[in-house]
C-alpha cells in the first residue's frame, strides 16, 4: 500500500484498467465474429435461393 501512487477519486487502478482493456477487446472481437457469421449465413441463403429453380405446375 505504501508504494502505490495516490490516484484522484474515481480513477481505477492500473490492474482495473488493464482488465477493462482486455474485456473491451474481447467484446469487439466477439462482435466481429458474430457479424461475420451473420453475413456468411445471409450469403449462403441468397446463393441457395438462386440455385433452386422456381417450380412450375405442369398442365
Amino acid at each position: 500500500m505504501e508504494n502505490e501512487p495516490l490516484l484522484p477519486p474515481g480513477t481505477p487502478s492500473q490492474k482495473a484498467q488493464s482488465w477493462g482493456v482486455l474485456i473491451s477487446i474481447m467484446i469487439i472481437v466477439f462482435m466481429i465474429i458474430v457479424g461475420a457469421f451473420y453475413s456468411w449465413g445471409k450469403r449462403i441463403a441468397e446463393e441457395r435461393a438462386l440455385a433452386v429453380p422456381a417450380t412450375t405446375t405442369q398442365p
